[in-house]
């Protein structure tokens, strides 16, 4: 038993003394933020998709550029297959076809310009939910290992309690009961302690994973000092109207709705006129020459305009319409309920802030009178006017304050960051 709180005690001062042994290299919020824009996955996949819908803007735009190509070939023909005589053709030309007016393509280059816009709104998304979910692991991170210190002190009490007890037991001062319950506590600071490091390591493991660290990988986090901005479920109004302008999944959602109407557009515009002109010139003959005399009696050109326009498509025309005002009414309905849910979640954190508040400033009220009893407690043990178990309570009544206000202040903390996360701004600048 002795050795067992011989590696207890050790570990105690190595977590206090030697943390940077511990830990290969310390990182700040910010640099946990960076690795895992770097390295998470989802991320990579929407930047991907940024690059798909920058080809398919592109792919919209060539559909009114002109259209270029050239041709060459050479036809060997004869009246009785295999023999002679026969005849050679060369010929060469180059073409052009031009769209001059498309309103269909016009509608679609609009789509795919906006589809362009709405990737980079959802991957700032992406960016903000995995800037927020490292934020929830790094400073679940710093409150565990506050919570540690406060374990540590609590468990460093509890076996000088016991020391006490029993010496007051050994001459008989104190009663069987008291000794009981002095190792019962005793081991009960032992075993949150042992908790405690536990919950330390599966957090640290929660933000090496989020932040795309080795499991094994030995590393800390140290807190820097951030502005900490002050909401009001009071400014919920207000707020609110900046989630529907600012928040990058409900501008995505906005701008999914615009190239839903872009695209109906296009839809009723492939029924209407289409007018395109082309032109080609070429050569043909017996052999292939760049003399100009021959290359003059034997080339020819064309110019030409066209104009086409749908009259009877398989019934694909109103399908088509009905189509895209099906899923552009989609698209209208998920953007209302992309609004709807982020004021749910607005006015939740809103009031989970209000709470945090107060719970804050009775904790540290709490704290203050819970630290003076155990202060004044102990005073009156020395002098021999209160009792172990008094003491054991009044200890035990301070770790618990500290723990409270430990855990509303990480819990203000992070309803803070959500809402900033709401607003679409960055945790840390």
């Amino acid at each position: 038993m002795n050795n067992y709180k011989h590696t207890i005690i050790c570990r105690i001062l190595i977590f206090v003394f030697f943390p940077t042994l511990l830990s290969g290299r310390i990182y700040t919020l910010n640099d946990c933020i960076d690795m895992a824009v770097r390295n998470n996955l989802s991320l990579r996949k929407t930047r991907e998709s940024i690059s798909l819908s920058q080809a398919q803007k592109l792919l919209s735009y060539s559909e009114m550029l002109p259209y270029i190509s050239a041709r060459s070939s050479v036809n060997r023909s004869s009246s009785i297959f295999g023999t002679e005589p026969y005849t050679d053709t060369y010929s060469s030309d180059i073409s052009l076809n031009q769209t001059v007016f498309d309103l269909s393509s016009i509608f679609d280059i609009k789509s795919s310009r906006i589809d362009v816009k709405e990737s980079n709104a959802l991957y700032e998304a992406a960016v903000n939910e995995i800037e927020y979910s490292v934020a929830g692991f790094f400073y679940d991170l710093l409150k565990k290992k506050r919570l540690l210190s406060v374990k540590e002190l609590g468990f460093r009490e509890s076996e000088e309690n016991l020391r006490k007890t029993r010496l007051m037991y050994d001459i008989g001062t104190v009663s069987k009961v008291d000794l009981l319950r002095s190792e019962v506590v005793k081991n009960q600071s032992e075993l949150d302690l042992l908790m405690a490091e536990k919950d330390i390591e599966l957090s640290k493991a929660n933000l090496a994973y989020i932040i795309g660290l080795e499991p094994a990988l030995e590393f800390d986090v140290k807190e820097e000092s951030i502005e900490v901005k002050d909401y009001s479920i009071n400014d919920y109004d207000a707020l609110l109207e900046r989630v529907k302008e600012e928040n990058p999944e409900v501008l995505a959602e906005r701008l999914s709705v615009s190239s839903g109407k872009a695209q109906l557009s296009s839809t009723y515009c492939k029924f209407l006129p289409k007018l395109s002109l082309s032109g080609s010139y070429g050569y043909s003959g017996d052999k292939f020459t760049f003399a100009k005399e021959e290359w003059d009696e034997n080339d020819s050109w064309s110019v030409g305009a066209s104009v086409t326009l749908p009259l009877f498509t398989g019934f694909s025309r109103s399908a088509s319409i009905k189509q895209s005002k099906a899923l552009l009414k989609m698209k209208e309905l998920e953007l209302s309920d992309a609004i709807a849910i982020k004021g749910i979640e607005l006015k939740k954190a809103l009031l989970a802030i209000d709470e945090a508040e107060k719970t804050f400033t009775l904790a540290e009220k709490n704290l203050e009178k819970a630290e003076l009893g155990y202060r004044m407690t102990q005073e009156k043990y020395n002098l021999g006017a209160a009792t172990i178990l008094e003491l054991i309570d009044a200890e035990q009544d301070y770790e618990q304050a500290q723990v409270t206000k430990i855990s509303s202040y990480f819990d203000l903390l992070l309803a803070t960051f959500y809402v900033t996360n709401l607003l679409g701004e960055r945790i840390v600048d």
